[in-house]
Formats: structure tokens, C-alpha cells, sequence
């Protein structure tokens, strides 16, 4: 397995932030208002890598007292930062062409005001899982041996 390059992340970012915007554009009075609590679950999942990516790497260097990690759930944690970082590189595109085309219409729609908060909190927080999650993939790489 190949790790995540940022090089892939930002394109898939850059191109779901343009389909959110053209999502917002042709169809925004047709959308339900988003609801406040939308970056809860990414604060979560943000929250628990973060734990995860240190418990990895202590376990995988060695640092820390116990049983080591079986190898399938160091494996199992680095599809799960994988998966984390594209899943979380598309909602943030999306969420910043959302917020892109909402912030710029606060005063003409009603709802466009909190939406332009929850679609900026959601991208922020997209992109804190993004970091989180190649820190996590990157924890579950085994130190070099300098000999």
C-alpha cells in the first residue's frame, strides 16, 4: 500500500469545491437548510484518529508497556486513515464551494447566513480530519533500522 500523497487530496478537494459551488448555484432554494450539528460526526472521527494515531505509534516503536499491536490492526488502522483522508479531502471540498456560494449570499437568502456557519465549520473541520488522518497513516509506518 502506497501512501496518501497530498497531490491527489487537493485536486479532489479543488474539484468538489467547484461541484458544491454549481450544486449551491443551480439548486440552493431547493435544498434543505443544513442543520448545525453537520461537523459533529467529523469532530468525532477527527478526535478519535488523533487518540488512534498515538496510541499506533507508541505501540508500533515500542514505548508503550503491554502487549504490542497485531499487525492485521495497524493494517486495519491505515486503511482507516486512508479512507479518512480522501473521504474527508471530498467533504471538504464540497463544504468550501458551499460555503464559498453561501457567504457571498448571506443577505440575499434567509437561510444562507447559518448556512455559510455550518458549511464553514464543516470545512474546517474536513480539513482537521484530513491532517488527523495522515498522521495517523503516517504512525503506522514502521521506524527505519539506521544501521
Amino acid at each position: 500500500m502506497t501512501p496518501t500523497r497530498i497531490r491527489v487530496l487537493v485536486p479532489t478537494a479543488l474539484v468538489l469545491g467547484v461541484l458544491g459551488y454549481l450544486l449551491a448555484e443551480l439548486s440552493y432554494s431547493a435544498l434543505p437548510p443544513l442543520p448545525p450539528f453537520a461537523p459533529v460526526g467529523l469532530v468525532l472521527l477527527t478526535v478519535l484518529e488523533l487518540g488512534m494515531a498515538k496510541v499506533v505509534r507508541d505501540k508500533v516503536r515500542g514505548r508503550s508497556g503491554g502487549r504490542p499491536m497485531h499487525p492485521i490492526q495497524v493494517a486495519r488502522a491505515a486503511v482507516l486513515a486512508k479512507a479518512s483522508s480522501l473521504g474527508g479531502a471530498l467533504l471538504l471540498g464540497l463544504y468550501a464551494g458551499l460555503f464559498a456560494w453561501t457567504f457571498a449570499r448571506r443577505d440575499t437568502y434567509v437561510t444562507a447566513g447559518d448556512d455559510a456557519r455550518v458549511t464553514g465549520l464543516s470545512a474546517l473541520t474536513a480539513l482537521a480530519l484530513v491532517v488527523t488522518a495522515l498522521l495517523l497513516e503516517r504512525s503506522c509506518r514502521t521506524p527505519r533500522v539506521d544501521e
